[in-house]
């Protein structure tokens, strides 16, 4: 079984964008979330978990500071050339994301953004508590912390039901299988066919997600001294938002 990066690397990475915009537009998409969780109105940012930009690009086009981290280079890349296409700036850096923000000791952001369920691929949720914590010491005061991600400590589903259909095109169809290990861990394999030149050819890859609940999330927080505002499903993603003092 992959770890996170290695699926990405693996499969995930080259049909990400196009995954997830089979949804909508993603950059309208993070953009109305900023801006319903009163996210949009700060001058610094730092995107743990950016991918292709979905959420530092409209930012860096409004105007803000944006940094920008991920540990898959395939999707940076994305990232790079839509800022360059756009004509804005944003510092972008490739690598673990609880390395970044130890290692980040004298700075500060006004908004940290770790969303569309980064904080379930770490490792372990030791993990995820020290990137809580790690991200809430580099908050300026009264910033924001704001984490977004798919709880699926409630998902029961068995047979056929644990397969979801996450696209299709006339050229790809994409299927995910998601399967509960123990209380803490999520399977989850990708298979992804696509039609070419010499006919169909299937990938598949799995790898596990954290069971992320929004009270452990909540109190993972708490216990960084962060004030924390009640979390909101929408679209079935879980958004937690927790400010500095």
């Amino acid at each position: 079984m992959a770890d996170a990066r290695q699926h990405y690397a693996g499969l995930l990475a080259d049909v990400y964008l196009w995954s997830v915009s089979r949804r909508g537009d993603p950059f309208a998409r993070a953009a109305a979330w900023l801006a319903a969780h009163g996210l949009d109105g700060a001058a610094t940012y730092l995107d743990l978990g950016a991918g292709f930009g979905a959420h530092a690009l409209p930012l860096a086009q409004a105007g803000k500071q944006v940094t920008a981290v991920d540990f898959d280079p395939t999707l940076l890349a994305a990232l790079r050339t839509a800022a360059t296409r756009a004509g804005v700036a944003i510092e972008v850096a490739e690598g673990d994301l609880g390395a970044f923000v130890a290692a980040a000791a004298g700075r500060r952001w006004d908004v940290i953004v770790c969303a569309g369920d980064t904080l379930t691929h770490l490792p372990a949720m030791a993990d995820a508590a020290a990137l809580i914590a790690a991200a809430a010491a580099r908050l300026a005061p009264g910033g924001a912390l704001a984490l977004e991600w798919r709880d699926s400590t409630e998902f029961t589903a068995e047979g056929v039901a644990r397969f979801v259909e996450v696209g299709r095109d006339a050229r790809r169809l994409m299927h995910c299988l998601l399967e509960p290990i123990d209380a803490d861990h999520l399977r989850v394999t990708d298979l992804v066919t696509e039609v070419g030149p010499d006919g169909p050819t299937a990938r598949i890859s799995d790898y596990l997600k954290l069971r992320l609940s929004p009270s452990r999330v909540a109190a993972w927080a708490t216990a960084a001294g962060l004030r924390v505002a009640p979390a909101r499903v929408e679209r079935g993603m879980t958004t937690l938002v927790a400010r500095a003092p």
